[in-house]
C-alpha cells in the first residue's frame, strides 16, 4: 500500500483560537459530555465578600492567619462597643412655697423675723425644700458671689436640714459681708459711683457703720426686696434670689 504524505494544517488565525479557548462560553459549548463522573478541583483558600458587586471569582486571596496573631472576625457583631448604662436621673428638688418667687417679699436690709417677711414661726421652721436638703447654694440677683446655706448649728448633724429661716438668715448674713478692695476696684467708674451712693444712703451719719466700710448689700443698686428663690438656669445645684 503506497505511503501517503502527511501534511500539517495550520490555523490561519491562531489568536482567534486562543480567544475561543479562553472564553468560558465557547469552551462550555465546544466540550463534549464527559463519559463518566469527574472529581472537581479543590477550591482555593479565599475570602468571599457579602457584597453582590464582588463575585467569588474576583475575591482576593488571603493567607491563613498566624496562630499567635489576633484576627478580627469579618462578620458584623450586634454590639461592637460595650454597653454603657445611662446615668441615673437626679431627683427633682422643689423649693418651699413660702420661698418661691414672687411670694416671699423679704426686705434684706433687716434681720429676718416672723414680721419680715410675714411668715409664721411654724413656716420658718419648715424645711426649705422637698426633699429636705443638708445645704443649698444661692446667689442674690446679679451679684458675682455664691454662698451656701447650712442648717442651724443647734440641730444634731444627722437630723440637720436647711429650713426657711436658715435661707433668710443666710441671705441677710451674706449681704453683710465686707467687700474686699480688689472686688471694688474691679468695677467700672460709673458702677463705683452707684455703690458709693448706696453705701452713703445706708450708713447716713452713723460713724460706726461708715467705718466698717462697704458691704455686699451696697452692690444691689437699691434693690433690697427679695421676691423669692428660683432654680438657676445655668446650674441645677444653684438657686437664684430674685430681687427688685
Amino acid at each position: 500500500m503506497p505511503n501517503k504524505a502527511r501534511r500539517a494544517r495550520f490555523n490561519p488565525d491562531p489568536v482567534a483560537e486562543v480567544r475561543s479557548f479562553s472564553s468560558p462560553a465557547s469552551s462550555i459549548s465546544s466540550l463534549a459530555p464527559s463519559p463518566g463522573p469527574s472529581t472537581p478541583p479543590p477550591l482555593p483558600n479565599v475570602a468571599y465578600s457579602s457584597s453582590p458587586a464582588h463575585s467569588p471569582t474576583h475575591a482576593p486571596y488571603h493567607s491563613p492567619p498566624h496562630p499567635r496573631v489576633y484576627t478580627p472576625s469579618p462578620i458584623p457583631q450586634p454590639h461592637p462597643l460595650p454597653f454603657i448604662p445611662p446615668a441615673p436621673l437626679i431627683p427633682a428638688v422643689y423649693i418651699h412655697p413660702a420661698l418661691a418667687a414672687p411670694s416671699l417679699l423679704y426686705d434684706m436690709r433687716s434681720h429676718p423675723s416672723h414680721a419680715n417677711p410675714r411668715l409664721s414661726p411654724a413656716v420658718l421652721a419648715t424645711p426649705a425644700s422637698s426633699p429636705p436638703l443638708p445645704s443649698l447654694a444661692l446667689r442674690v440677683g446679679d451679684l458675682p458671689w455664691l454662698f451656701t446655706v447650712w442648717p442651724d448649728a443647734r440641730y444634731p448633724p444627722g437630723n440637720a436640714v436647711v429650713t426657711v429661716q436658715d435661707v433668710l438668715l443666710a441671705i441677710f448674713t451674706h449681704l453683710r459681708t465686707a467687700v474686699k478692695g480688689d472686688e471694688y476696684e474691679a468695677m467700672g467708674k460709673s458702677r463705683k459711683l452707684e455703690i458709693f451712693r448706696a453705701f452713703d444712703s445706708r450708713v447716713g451719719t452713723d460713724r460706726i457703720q461708715r467705718e466698717k466700710g462697704l458691704r455686699r448689700v451696697d452692690f444691689l443698686r437699691g434693690r433690697f426686696r427679695a421676691q423669692g428663690v428660683v432654680r438657676a438656669q445655668s446650674k441645677d445645684s444653684v438657686w437664684d434670689v430674685v430681687i427688685n
